[in-house]
């Protein structure tokens, strides 16, 4: 199963300590090959960033983080359902779905709130927490 992480679930996992949190589980479970764990280098990109600026202490944790998780190159994809969002989201979505992800896990509510619980292509669109209750073996 491939699971592609938005910037705001790695960014609330690593912020956590690995602690405590629906996307610190998702990170254990992937570090323990329950299931493939992917971002883009946008991803990657806005991570870092916000992790620089609102909690440098944890840069540590991210790399070690950043090791466990497959890198794949940003696709700005022309699909019609998404061009309603704003362009990064986007792209890291697209980029999601060109690569036949299984699933799309993000915490934002503010741009992804229609999309919760939708499929696009092969692509489910879930918050993390959805993904924890909705994947339970």
């Amino acid at each position: 199963m491939k699971v592609f992480l938005d910037s705001n679930v790695l960014f609330a996992a690593v912020y956590s300590g690995l602690k405590g949190s629906y996307p610190a589980i998702i990170l254990k479970l992937g570090k323990e090959n329950f299931f493939d764990l992917y971002i883009s280098s946008l991803v990657e990109y806005e991570v870092r960033h916000n992790v620089k600026k609102k909690a440098s202490n944890k840069l540590s944790i991210l790399r070690e983080v950043l090791k466990t998780i497959n890198k794949i190159p940003d696709v700005d994809l022309a699909i019609e359902k998404i061009k309603i969002l704003p362009e990064k989201d986007r792209i890291i979505l697209g980029t999601a779905i060109y690569y036949k992800m299984d699933f799309f896990i993000t915490g934002n509510t503010k741009d992804f709130c229609n999309f919760y619980g939708t499929k696009i292509q092969n692509t489910y669109i879930l918050t993390p927490r959805d993904f924890c209750y909705n994947n339970r073996g």
